[in-house]
């Protein structure tokens, strides 16, 4: 299964449909809070999470996710996704445990 994370509705649902055509299994959740909740109790294969959450463009909620799941789902590979990239956090993501 891979559980997209994303506040935005539209990227949820494009990735999603994207997805689900190529024959995957999907999950999606919107906030921190939930994906925390789905990566407790559910063995993802795959996450891709996006960055922001809130106003705020830095990523830092993100890689402040990104750790928290890494503690419960080490193995997992987590791709990560913004529209609000820079190198240093791209960076900041691969040293925290992103695989792209």
């Amino acid at each position: 299964m891979i559980l997209i994370i994303d506040d935005d509705s539209a990227v949820r649902s494009s990735l999603t449909f994207m997805l689900k055509r190529a024959g995957y299994e999907t999950e999606s959740v919107s906030s921190p809070k939930e994906a925390i909740e789905v990566v407790r109790f559910l063995e993802p294969d795959l996450l891709l999470m996006d960055m922001n959450f809130s106003l705020s463009t830095t990523g830092e909620e993100g890689l402040t996710l990104l750790k928290q799941v890494k503690l419960f789902r080490p193995g997992v590979p987590v791709i990560l996704i913004t529209a609000w990239g820079s190198i240093q956090l791209a960076v900041q993501g691969m040293k925290a445990g992103a695989f792209d």
